[in-house]
């Protein structure tokens, strides 16, 4: 498939000459190449779902609607395939439909059809492929289409918009929530841009320079060293910058709970916020480490802690979340006192637990969470998290410590995490000398059981530790 789509892409520029009448390789090049892509998506998805919503508009007598769709659909193969045109003349003609179209269907279905949506991606792709002045400019548009709306419901005009069941009140406060989270995304996602070419910039520079500094008898060491400096550097490179313009969001979200405190409605919506930001940023932290792990640039920095104290710290913060959902929670420790001071990388051994308890938390709606540790031999920490969730087919034990793996996409939990918490578990565990494993089957609930050395490579370390535990 991406096979396919380079193919197709490759296509179209040399079929436009893109890369011959283009001259600047700036921002406006980086635009541009944007613009083609989407342009190339919207015509694929575009001319795909147009002839059964035509079919089923006309089945349904909303002829509106086929001629909506039909002046749509020709106006973007205009725009695709007119070689005469300028990219700058195509990027106007291609945002035009595109509000057109969303207004035409806002107005013809109301709240409850694809004009909103329609216009907010609208609104998002300008911003991307035209900039922060031409989103904002679409962000006009789309304040302007809202009050046409609410002025026609107030009115009563009702012959407009077919969408019933909601006041005025109602309309307002959707109207206003869609047009700020619209606002939020132009003023991310220019900002995203801007910050992610500068980074690009600066990287292809530092390579430059580096190429220079270095002779050709230590060429092929060194780039290799420069490969992994660079890699790392992306790496974190690509969490701030993606983190940056999150935190902004976050900031500006707790300045506005100061306003309107007692409208439940933008209270709730600036909590939405608030939480779908925070998932936003664990979700940026996990895949930069996974692929820290899977570069082999993720280091261990062993230190001599209590695991008796840190499960049961685990145990305290998390059970909150568990008694929410009403669920039986319990911690079985056996580990005694004086055998609970080891020597091995804390902040994993948290990971690792923090990952398998907020699955079973995640996944299990009814009955109970156990975490059990003990040390079943000399220099071996066990634990085992059990829960009575939805469980794993036996067939896919392996499949789900795969980063990015998800055992059942239509299950909504399935949904909020990015798919990578168990493939951080299992590389973690393995760093640290231990081993993970899936127990139980899918009417069961899930077992997993993992065990780390509790003196990481270092054997010395466990006989410094013994005159500590005799005190």
């Amino acid at each position: 498939m991406q096979k396919l789509w380079f193919r197709y892409r490759k296509w179209y520029i040399n079929y436009i000459e893109f890369e011959i009448t283009t001259s600047h390789k700036g921002l406006d090049f980086f635009r541009d190449k944007l613009f083609i892509s989407i342009l190339l998506l919207v015509n694929f998805f575009g001319v795909l779902a147009y002839i059964p919503s035509v079919i089923v508009a006309y089945i349904n007598l909303e002829m509106k609607l086929v001629v909506i769709n039909t002046l749509a659909v020709s106006v973007l193969l205009f725009v695709v395939f007119n070689k005469s045109i300028t990219l700058q003349l195509k990027k106007h003609i291609f945002s035009g439909n595109l509000l057109i179209l969303s207004t035409l269907l806002f107005i013809n279905n109301g709240l409850s059809g694809n004009g909103p949506l329609i216009l907010l991606m609208t609104t998002s792709a300008v911003t991307l492929y035209s900039g922060k002045k031409a989103g904002f400019i679409a962000f006009g548009y789309a304040v302007l289409v809202y009050v046409c709306i609410l002025i026609s419901v107030k009115l009563g005009y009702y012959n407009f918009i077919h969408t019933t069941g909601y006041n005025f009140t109602e309309y307002m406060v959707i109207s206003l929530n869609n047009l700020l989270f619209n606002l939020i995304l132009v003023f991310s996602i220019s900002f995203l841009i801007t910050q992610l070419h500068k980074a690009l910039l600066n990287e292809n520079k530092l390579q430059k320079e580096l190429i220079v500094k270095h002779n050709n008898a230590v060429a092929a060491r060194n780039k290799a060293e420069q490969s992994e400096q660079l890699k790392s550097a992306f790496l974190a490179n690509i969490s701030h910058e993606i983190g940056t313009p999150m935190y902004g969001i976050l900031g500006t979200t707790d300045l506005l709970k100061e306003y309107n405190s007692k409208d439940v409605s933008f209270q709730n919506s600036l909590k939405l916020i608030e939480e779908n930001g925070n998932k936003l940023l664990d979700i940026i932290a996990d895949i930069v480490n996974i692929s820290k792990v899977e570069s082999g640039l993720m280091p261990i920095t062993p230190t001599a802690f209590n695991i008796k104290a840190c499960v049961e710290n685990i145990y305290t913060k998390l059970k909150s979340e568990v008694e929410d959902k009403d669920l039986d929670f319990t911690l079985t420790n056996l580990i005694s006192t004086n055998e609970s001071l080891i020597y091995t990388d804390k902040e994993k051994v948290e990971a690792i637990l923090n990952h398998l308890v907020k699955n079973a938390i995640k996944y299990t709606e009814k009955g109970s969470i156990d975490i059990k540790c003990y040390l079943p031999e000399d220099g071996v920490v066990a634990f085992e998290i059990k829960d009575t969730g939805i469980g794993i087919p036996k067939d896919k034990f392996r499949s789900i410590f795969k980063a990015f793996y998800q055992v059942d996409t239509s299950q909504k939990n399935a949904l909020h995490g990015s798919g990578v918490g168990l493939a951080i578990s299992k590389a973690y565990t393995e760093m640290l000398g231990g081993k993970l494993s899936l127990k139980n089957n899918q009417e069961e609930g899930s077992t997993f059981g993992f065990t780390i050395c509790t003196h990481w490579q270092c054997p010395d370390k466990k006989q410094d530790l013994k005159p500590v535990l005799k005190n």
